[in-house]
């Protein structure tokens, strides 16, 4: 009679680690449902790696008469007496520097496509990340600054069931597992302090020296250490301190809300700030390149279900902060995914926004001319740009860009526009051009075009001679000026007889010689800020000249 097999769900024996050597507990089990016509000589031949072990079988499971089995019920085989198969894991994807230590020692780069077998060691460095695929579909990603070791990688029953062992030294791992839902497979990761066992689920476990942390995000897990086991469903989280039983779960944080970030940054750094979320003490973001679609690569579709469970990352960047910022990308579409983590240390539930980055050309950066002006023809200049053929400049009045005063292209780093400008605010901005392609515009700088005060009119007051001095009334300056004034024997003012500054616009310059001088006077701002100077010529009239003389009689005759 034709024989079907059905593979039932593993019943899992969850070790405190280090995991104790097998004493009478022959460990994890698998349970075949017994079918009309089996036997249990039969069922032992074709899954035993000793067929000859029947005997055990018949004593593990209490069974009287081998030969008259009941159809439908269960026969437990523990999975050490199984036939089994190395099933070498598949590396799907590496980025950064992940390095594999083999078996035998030796140790290279990690590469795409290779196969890993049992007793094959991880290790990655920052921002580097590496995807692994099990032989029942399951997903491992190995994330920055992990260390882990395949302990096993097997199928059992003729491929039916898949056993798979991992050893997390330090880090953290994201799984998704046994993704078809395949009966009887299992996946454990065993970490310094727990064990995390799993049928078909996605989680995170996190290992430190004397800490383990699990993360629920769908299905159950089951969170095993200090002889003592909880089932951590989705949305829950556990933790397991070394020689301690894994605390009770309690919820993950909610996922941020990213509905506000850019879909367009055409800037670096890049910088994404989201809004406070309760509970959150850390945040950790992590970007990776959108499904179907390379760096500097064009469009590709939209994203898909799979760039939510994430793949290989690019960056990370954890902050105390609900705002992250990532130095350095190719010009192409990603993907952020953002958690919040509580004071536990426990990572919430992911938050992932697509976006695109379009930054090169490197927009210029502006040096000047600064906030204020006060010359009707200021310099509009910038940095050179690496690989820039050109630059297009724009000077509007209106913050929004509207109604542009100039926008030209230039080969140059300095722009000066052709005509005087109106006193007032103006906004303008620059953007490299490399061959035909236009980059992203430098952030709009604001300057104030305040002209420099003009030359006072000295022909408004005469000046007036007296007891061997100079007496001169202007008109009062505008209000924040003074007058600064000197009088000098010379037009290039290097000879100064006297100067002095003036609030109401009189002068009083004494004792002077009769001869010809030369007034000079400018407006000057309450920062120091000066005006041209108006200068005319003062000549001491002969009067002056004999009042001058008959003062100095008296010092002639003693």
């Amino acid at each position: 009679m034709t024989v079907r097999l059905r593979l039932c769900s593993l019943a899992f024996l969850l070790f405190a680690a280090p995991v104790a050597a097998e004493s009478a507990d022959p460990g994890p089990e698998w349970r075949y449902t017994l079918r009309p016509g089996d036997t249990l000589i039969g069922v032992s031949a074709r899954y035993l790696a000793r067929p000859a072990d029947w005997p055990r079988v018949q004593r593990h499971n209490r069974i009287a008469n081998p030969y008259r089995l009941v159809p439908g019920s269960a026969l437990r085989i523990p999975l050490a007496w199984l036939r089994h198969a190395p099933a070498p894991a598949t590396v799907v994807a590496v980025t950064g520097q992940v390095r594999l230590r083999l078996p035998d020692g030796a140790e290279r780069a990690l590469q795409t496509g290779d196969q890993l077998a049992a007793g094959a060691s991880l290790s990655s460095a920052a921002n580097s990340s590496a995807m692994l695929r099990f032989a029942d579909d399951s997903v491992v990603v190995l994330q920055p600054g992990a260390r882990m070791t395949l302990d096993s990688v097997s199928v059992y029953a003729g491929g039916g069931m898949v056993d798979t062992r991992l050893r997390l030294q330090q880090g953290r791992l994201d799984v998704g597992a046994n993704p078809r839902r395949a009966p009887g497979s299992r996946l454990q990761v065993i970490t310094p302090s727990a064990v995390a066992a799993v049928r078909g689920t996605r989680f995170r476990v996190a290992a430190e020296p004397r800490v383990t942390r699990e993360e629920t995000l769908e299905g159950e897990v089951g969170l095993a250490a200090a002889g003592q086991r909880v089932a951590v469903m989705a949305g829950q989280g556990s933790l397991a301190e070394a020689g301690k039983p894994p605390r009770p779960p309690t919820a993950l944080l909610l996922a941020p809300d990213v509905s506000a970030l850019p879909r367009r940054v055409e800037a670096l750094p890049l910088r994404f700030t989201l809004p406070a979320l309760p509970g959150a003490v850390s945040w950790l973001g992590q970007i990776a390149s959108r499904a179907g679609h390379s760096p500097g690569a064009g469009e590709a579709g939209e994203s898909t279900a799979a760039e939510a469970q994430f793949g290989p990352l690019l960056l990370e960047q954890a902050s105390a902060a609900p705002r992250l910022s990532f130095a350095d990308l190719p010009d192409g579409r990603y993907v952020l995914r953002v958690r919040a983590a509580d004071a536990l240390g426990l990572q919430g539930r992911d938050a992932v926004h697509a976006f695109e980055l379009d930054a090169r050309p490197f927009a210029p950066l502006p040096s000047a001319p600064g906030a204020r002006v006060r010359s009707a023809q200021p310099a509009l200049q910038w940095s050179a740009v690496v690989g820039a053929n050109a630059y297009r400049v724009e000077l509007v009045r209106d913050a929004a860009f509207e109604g542009m005063l100039l926008a030209e292209r230039t080969t140059a780093t300095r722009l000066t526009p052709p005509g005087e400008l109106a006193p007032g605010a103006y906004h303008w901005r620059v953007a490299s051009i490399e061959g035909d392609e236009q980059g992203p515009f430098s952030p709009p700088q604001r300057f104030v075009y305040d002209p420099l005060p003009g030359a006072p009119d000295l022909g408004q007051a005469a000046p007036a001679f007296a007891q061997n001095g100079l007496k001169l009334a202007l008109p009062p300056p505008p209000a924040g000026l003074r007058y600064e004034l000197v009088l000098a024997r010379d037009a290039e003012r290097t000879r100064v007889v006297w100067q002095g500054d003036s609030a109401d616009g009189r002068l009083h310059a004494s004792p002077l010689d009769p001869a010809t001088y030369y007034l000079a006077a400018r407006l000057v701002e309450a920062d120091g800020t000066a005006g041209p100077y108006a200068t005319r010529v003062i000549e001491a009239p002969p009067r002056f000249r004999w009042e001058a003389l008959l003062l100095l009689l008296p010092l002639l005759a003693m």
